[in-house]
């Protein structure tokens, strides 16, 4: 089979139209001439690794033959298994793209849904693709609103599929049950008396409406709890016969641990492509942000999910943070060592001059002995006897620089 060469020809891109929906395989001479009618059209253009992107129409005039090609190299020979991938098709729609959630046990237990994409007239299929064969059985639905996917609900979590290992992209999510859909209403339910039970409930509390013939209409979530594996959910019955329940989940991606620290987290195959929103402590952070006096801060609102935890642009302006307070305390303990080595210094100054008093506590003790030391009969003839104590053995010392007395000191500072 002859391969195509990539050509300018080739290349097609799409629009969403008000009134058509997706308009897909569009020249771009074609799209030139749209966009002189319509100049603010987003475009769509699928590249060569199938990543949907949205252009204006001066990037469509950039676009060349090799964004038609796939960026990385073919990979040859066995290569390790992972998780499922998940392929939107279908809906008239383009660009709904999301990440499979799956526990220790192999089940597809959720769909953290990345991009809802655009243009869709129905609800798209979603196909879960496995490469080595793994796992099966996984259902998925999705859900519509103006043209955008915005819920997939796993019907079925399937089983054998493989959870991400630690050479492939992932991110930490938490999973809170925050609803539940009745796949089977099952009948002769005792409404009111028969109860709902989630095992393990994890601090999870339901309840449900049911019609006059015992057939479970909907069940409401009271209380959600956070779950790492599948929970099972059943209708303690004596009279009921058939409902059958899965679980859905909001998922918080990447959680910031505030207090007490998120133990129930799982890991998340990257297979989209998260966008980064920024980074702390110099890790990519791919969770929701607020702002508040024009800082971005990791959480949804102030009020509702604050983590006073900033959310830097950059890598390295994370990093430089860090240590900016590093070098604060550094600094803070440096000056508080000064202060405590000053206040040593002050106290312990008498003692240092007690050793050092020796030779300047001598020359004061000549000092005042130096008007008797000029008359020394008279010095002799005290009457007081301390007096004569002392000025024996300081004398002796200083007697003989005792005629230069200024030299006494220099003499005690010279030998210092």
């Amino acid at each position: 089979m002859p391969i195509t060469q990539a050509s300018f020809d080739n290349i097609k891109v799409g629009y969403i139209s008000e009134t058509d929906g997706y308009i897909k395989n569009v020249s771009i001479s074609d799209a030139n001439t749209y966009a002189e009618l319509n100049p603010d059209t987003e475009f769509i253009f699928i590249d060569g690794d199938e990543k949907v992107r949205f252009l204006t129409i001066s990037e469509v005039n950039a676009l060349t033959p090799k964004n038609l090609l796939r960026s990385d190299p073919c990979i040859t020979g066995d290569q390790p298994c992972g998780p499922p991938k998940l392929k939107f098709f279908g809906g008239g729609g383009v660009g709904a793209s999301a990440n499979p959630v799956v526990d220790s046990s192999g089940n597809l237990i959720a769909v953290d849904l990345v991009s809802g994409g655009f243009g869709y007239t129905s609800s798209p299929q979603v196909q879960v693709i496995d490469p080595c064969n793994n796992g099966s059985g996984a259902v998925l639905q999705t859900l519509i609103e103006n043209g955008v996917v915005v819920q997939v609900i796993v019907r079925d979590s399937g089983q054998g599929y493989l959870p991400p290992p630690q050479t492939v992209p992932q991110y930490p999510a938490i999973l809170e049950l925050s609803g539940v859909t009745v796949t089977n209403p099952g009948f002769n339910h005792n409404c009111g008396v028969d109860t709902l039970e989630v095992i393990p409930s994890n601090g999870t509390t339901l309840s449900y409406s049911c019609d006059p013939f015992g057939k479970i209409k909907s069940v409401s979530v009271d209380k959600g709890g956070r779950f790492t594996e599948l929970p099972q959910i059943r209708m303690n019955t004596e009279t009921g016969l058939n409902a059958t329940f899965v679980p859905n989940f909001d998922i918080v991606r990447d959680p910031q641990p505030v207090d007490p620290v998120l133990t129930d987290v799982v890991q998340v195959f990257d297979l989209v492509g998260l966008n980064i929103n920024g980074y702390i402590d110099g890790k990519p952070y791919y969770g929701n942000v607020y702002f508040v006096n024009g800082i971005k801060y990791a959480g949804t609102t102030e009020k509702t999910s604050g983590t006073n935890i900033i959310v830097y642009d950059t890598q390295l302006a994370s990093v430089q943070k860090r240590l900016d307070v590093v070098s604060t305390i550094t600094a803070s303990q440096r000056e508080e060592t000064e202060t405590q080595e000053d206040t040593i210094e002050s106290i312990s100054s008498p003692s240092r001059g007690s050793y050092s008093t020796t030779p300047t506590s001598a020359p004061s003790t000549p000092s005042t002995t130096s008007t008797p030391s000029t008359t020394p009969a008279t010095g002799g003839g005290y009457s007081t006897p301390s007096t004569p104590a002392p000025s024996t053995p300081s004398t002796p010392a200083p007697s003989t620089p005792s005629t230069p007395s200024g030299g006494g000191g220099g003499g005690y500072g010279g030998g210092y």
